[in-house]
């Protein structure tokens, strides 16, 4: 069976500033890409020669644990967000220019964590350096 490659485009931002995980998400297969591309196999397997059950299996299993490693991917990006609540961040503007900020709550919006900077909103990934949350009274 013969398979065309894929071709991703990607988007180019308005400023040129540099937008890693986005970019890296239009070139990687997703779980639907995967199942897709299971049900195509099992849709055009020769009748005379079908898939070997155990290689079935291991597809199964490859699945499962993408989806795992997926979800694992969530958390911890959740979790993490969380973890900047109260910290100073550096992060790429809407310039392309590096600003700088405080982390006042955190939203999820589609699986993605949000940053709430007290009036302004960033992406995880805009996110270049941390410094650990202060608390009162230190000196």
């Amino acid at each position: 069976m013969s398979v065309n490659g894929i071709n991703a485009t990607q988007a180019s931002t308005a400023a040129g500033a540099p937008q890693p995980s986005r970019a890296a998400k239009a070139d990687q297969l997703g779980k639907m890409d995967f199942l897709n591309l299971l049900v195509t196999q099992l849709r055009y397997q020769d009748p005379l020669n079908p898939i070997d059950d155990r290689e079935f299996m291991a597809q199964l299993a490859e699945f499962s644990a993408l989806e795992q490693m997926t979800e694992n991917v969530r958390w911890s990006q959740m979790s993490y967000g969380l973890s900047l609540v109260g910290a100073a961040v550096k992060f790429w503007g809407s310039v392309g220019e590096p600003e700088f900020g405080v982390v006042h709550s955190v939203r999820i919006d589609s699986g993605e964590p949000m940053l709430n900077l007290g009036g302004r909103e960033i992406r995880l990934d805009q996110v270049i350096e941390v410094a650990p949350p202060t608390t009162e009274g230190e000196g």
